[in-house]
C-alpha cells in the first residue's frame, strides 16, 4: 500500500517524461529478473504428477494480462491518455489487474512473500504516480482522485485475501498460483522493456538503469534462496 501513496505524492506534481521512462526501466527489468531467477525456478519444484503442466498456467496468466491490458489501456506499463472524458473504464481495468496480481501473495511460501510484495511495490509506485497525474489531467476532482488511489492501494491486499480462499491441498493449485505469477509478470515486464525502445534504440542512460534493475532482481532472488 505504501508505494501507491508514495507514487501518488509524485503524481500530484508534474511528472517529467524522463523520470517516468527511468522508473519504468528499473521496474520492468527488476520484475523480469525476479521472474526468471526466482519464480520460474520455483515452478520447477512443483509436483508434476499431481497437477497439469505449469506452462498452461503461465500462458493463462500471460493472456489474462493481455486481456486486462485492453481494458486498462496500458496504464500498468506507462501508457497515458491525456484529457480522457471518461477515465473510469481504464481505471477499472487497472484495478482488476492489481487484484489479480495480489491473489498469489499469501499462498506463496513465507520466505517468498516478501520478494513478491517488493516486486509489486516497485511495479506499482510509477503506476500510482502516472494514475494520479493522469486523473488530474482529466480534471477529476481531488476527492475522487484520493478515493481512486485508496481503491488502488487496497486492490492487491484484497486480492491476497481472496487468494487465501484457494485450497492449497487441491491438486495443481501450487502450479496454478506460481504459473499465474510468472505469466502476469512476464507480460508486464516484457511490455515495459519493449516500449522503452524508440526507433529500436535504447538510450545509454536507460541501458544502465535496466542493468541495475536486472542485478537488483537477481540479488533479491539469491537472497530468498
Amino acid at each position: 500500500m505504501l508505494p501507491i501513496w508514495l507514487g501518488a505524492v509524485a503524481g500530484f506534481r508534474s511528472i517529467p517524461s524522463a523520470w517516468m521512462a527511468r522508473s519504468n526501466a528499473f521496474s520492468g527489468a527488476f520484475l523480469f529478473a525476479v521472474t526468471v531467477f526466482l519464480w520460474i525456478p520455483e515452478l520447477a519444484h512443483v509436483d508434476h504428477e499431481r497437477s497439469l503442466p505449469w506452462g498452461i498456467w503461465i500462458v493463462l496468466g500471460y493472456f489474462l494480462q493481455f486481456a486486462l491490458d485492453s481494458r486498462s489501456r496500458g496504464l500498468e506499463h506507462g501508457h497515458i491518455h491525456h484529457h480522457d472524458p471518461n477515465p473510469w473504464p481504464a481505471y477499472t481495468g487497472l484495478l482488476i489487474h492489481s487484484v489479480v496480481e495480489g491473489v498469489p501473495m499469501l499462498r506463496l511460501p513465507e520466505s517468498e512473500q516478501l520478494a513478491f510484495a517488493l516486486s509489486l511495490g516497485i511495479h506499482n509506485l510509477p503506476i500510482a504516480a502516472l494514475l494520479a497525474f493522469w486523473l488530474r489531467q482529466c480534471h477529476v476532482p481531488f476527492q475522487k482522485i484520493a478515493l481512486a488511489l485508496l481503491g488502488m492501494s487496497l486492490a492487491a491486499p484484497f486480492g491476497a485475501a481472496v487468494g487465501t480462499l484457494l485450497p492449497l491441498d487441491m491438486p495443481g493449485m501450487e502450479g496454478f498460483i506460481g504459473g499465474l505469477v510468472v505469466g502476469i509478470f512476464l507480460h508486464v515486464s516484457s511490455t515495459i522493456l519493449f516500449e522503452l525502445q524508440k526507433d529500436h534504440r535504447l538510450p545509454t542512460v536507460l541501458w544502465v538503469i535496466v542493468i541495475i534493475g536486472l542485478l537488483s532482481g537477481f540479488s533479491l532472488s539469491q537472497f530468498i534462496h
